[in-house]
């Protein structure tokens, strides 16, 4: 008697593993088949656009020349590379903010420029600051009420983070959005990855 009901017991001990495994085994080979191809992570979660600005490293010091001197605003952007955005991009849009200001309960646009054609691998020095660029990139308003980019210039001594959103999105926005708050609306629901660079300047 007291055999068989060790026999019983490793019985459904056995079957009770053998589920636990073909259960991991089941998850395992789905999560891969959501995340396989188009740039897409485990679970299906979207690979990030990687970002590379050669002036400075991501999460580094901003030089002198793409920020502000004693005040003095040059608003030279940097040149940006980028890459990996999933099959089914059609542009890109950058969204350059400052999350150490709050102002009326927003931080700081230092630039926004989006439907960048998904041909682009990056952006050069100096974008210049037209709304409508030649490949059809368009540019708003910045904090300063100007077109294009606005270089850091904190007040000093105070230090303060850059952030540089890049996003690639399924469609171009037509029409083109007037504003920070347009822009973000009119990307919602169109974004298939995202990518964050940042860096850091004091004067």
């Amino acid at each position: 008697m007291k055999s068989r009901t060790i026999f019983i017991t490793a019985a459904v001990t056995l079957t009770l593993g053998l589920g636990i495994v073909a259960a991991q085994e089941a998850g395992r080979g789905a999560g891969a088949g959501r995340g396989g191809g188009g740039g897409r992570g485990r679970g299906g979660i979207p690979a990030p656009i990687k970002i590379t600005i050669p002036a400075f490293g991501d999460g580094g010091m901003i030089p002198a020349k793409y920020g502000c001197s004693n005040g003095t605003n040059a608003n030279i952007s940097p040149a940006i590379q980028f890459s990996g955005a999933p099959e089914g991009t059609q542009t890109y849009a950058l969204i350059l903010h400052d999350p150490d200001v709050a102002i009326g309960g927003d931080d700081v646009l230092h630039w926004a420029i989006f439907n960048i054609p998904v041909s682009a691998t990056g952006l050069p020095e100096n974008v210049p600051a037209k709304a409508t660029l030649e490949d059809g990139a368009t540019q708003i308003n910045n904090i300063g009420g100007s077109i294009g980019y606005f270089n850091p210039c904190p007040p000093p001594p105070t230090t303060h983070h850059y952030m540089f959103e890049m996003y690639a999105l399924d469609t171009k926005l037509e029409p083109a959005p007037a504003s920070r708050a347009d822009l973000l609306k009119a990307m919602n629901g169109h974004i298939k990855a995202k990518g964050v660079y940042f860096g850091v300047f004091h004067q």
